[in-house]
């Protein structure tokens, strides 16, 4: 097999950008498959260099198209026809909203189980799909950030993902095919302009590139101007962050809104990134942050997106996992062991054994109450908890430990006097172990 290079149109030899020896780590190289034409020269060029790392392939089946296991299959012979070890792996696409994106999000997260720490992750992402990129996020008004186009290199599960290809075009991956008698799969979801990338590769960057011959190298550099200018707002919208954000997760308003709009939106993306969130879109953003201007103390604008949830609770904005049914549970315990709770509900322990306890501990429900004063009548606890100015949302999740049919402590926080005698009898201490025991201020 020929270790010959591909050439541009000028006759200088392109390669892949970052050189293998530079990439991070020292684990294994996994290659995004499709078999196309991309990744059909990405990995041809990988086995001509013939790594010493570990290096497999990973097709991902998406299942959109009858025709879909016949090119899995495909893939599969053309890798190992490389001596490439190849894995097909099927996802269930949501039918629902964006398919594009629903199959996005599907073949990252099952790349993501292969990358473990000092491994990276290789995708066939080229020139012409930065301009896609670009061209995209300006129809849906994204700001320095999203018009960064494709990143070439990033965190990626316990690694990095990394895109070699960025510095080539198109038709030098074709080229570089026809070369090397590279055969390659064609996916006809690709042809379907219905699809917004489709439009714009098929319909307009074609007459784009007539009238202005160089449109996808200055998108490019355009890209690369926005992603500097992101990085230095995303390092100063940290720093914000860093000085006002409160647990858990929550944006206190008073210091969120003495930021100008454009800063105070990029501090929310920031805040979402930080907890593993893709932030919401940008527009629905910009009306979430109008409502929060313009709406009566007494109202909670909430905005829903795929990955989150954002609403307004009291003096904050807080970041919650997407809305969701929650599930009643009940669990029996006898205090000798630690005691793991239902997400996000944490988990109970004593500081030592205590005696033979029979407890049940449960979820929220309706109707309970709770003494907390030897003298004084049980209250309700929603009522305590709302008074602790813990979120509605999070009350159903904080513990109930029940003994003897009767409610005698609410997590670790407020305990039956006649309960909280018997532990000191005993010399052990309760202790619940969660975020959600960070909220409120009782």
């Amino acid at each position: 097999m020929s270790s010959k290079k591909p050439e541009t149109d000028t006759g200088q030899a392109r390669g892949l950008d970052p050189c293998l020896a530079a990439w991070p780590g020292a684990g294994s190289i996994v290659v995004a498959f499709s078999g196309g034409p991309d990744s059909a020269c990405l990995l041809h060029l990988l086995a001509e260099q013939n790594p010493t790392r570990p290096l497999q392939a990973i097709h991902i089946d998406h299942g959109l198209d009858r025709g879909s296991r016949q090119r899995a299959a495909r893939a599969k012979e053309m890798a190992e026809a490389l001596d490439i070890p190849c894995r097909v792996e099927r996802v269930q696409v949501r039918r629902s909203g964006s398919i594009e994106a629903n199959a996005r999000h599907a073949r990252y997260e099952v790349l993501m189980r292969y990358i473990g720490s000092g491994d990276v992750l290789l995708t066939a992402h080229h020139a012409d799909d930065v301009a896609e990129t670009l061209l995209l996020r300006l129809l849906r008004g994204s700001g320095p950030g999203g018009l960064g186009g494709i990143p070439g290199q990033r965190r990626f599960g316990g690694g990095h993902l990394i895109r070699p290809l960025l510095g080539w075009r198109r038709e030098e991956i074709q080229a570089y095919l026809d070369r090397h008698q590279v055969i390659s799969i064609r996916d006809p979801a690709n042809d379907l302009v219905s699809l917004d990338r489709n439009f714009l590769r098929h319909e307009i960057l074609p007459l784009l590139r007539g009238r202005f011959p160089g449109c996808v190298q200055a998108f490019n550099r355009t890209a690369r101007l926005n992603r500097a200018a992101g990085e230095v707002l995303a390092q100063l919208a940290d720093s914000d962050l860093e000085r006002i954000e409160a647990p858990g997760p929550c944006l206190p308003l008073e210091a969120l809104c003495k930021l100008e709009p454009f800063h105070r939106a990029e501090v929310i993306r920031r805040w979402c990134l930080r907890h593993d969130r893709t932030p919401p879109p940008g527009q629905r953003l910009d009306e979430f942050m109008r409502q929060i201007d313009h709406a009566a103390a007494d109202r909670q604008p909430i905005l829903d997106w795929e990955e989150g949830r954002l609403q307004r609770h009291g003096a904050g904005i807080w970041l919650r996992s997407p809305a969701r049914a929650q599930v009643a549970w009940r669990l029996r315990w006898d205090g000798a062991d630690v005691l793991q709770l239902p997400e996000p509900s944490g988990s109970l322990r004593f500081s030592a054994p205590p005696p033979r306890f029979e407890l049940s501990v449960r979820s929220g429900s309706n109707g309970e109450r709770l003494r907390l004063h030897p003298n004084s009548g049980r209250r309700p606890v929603k009522k305590i908890l709302a008074e602790a100015g813990v979120p509605p949302w999070q009350r159903n999740e904080w513990p109930r430990i029940w003994r003897d049919n009767r409610l005698v402590a609410l997590g670790d926080r407020w305990l039956d006097p006649a309960f909280s005698r018997l532990l000191q009898e005993h010399g052990v201490q309760l202790f619940w172990h969660s975020e959600l025991r960070r909220h409120g201020h009782a």
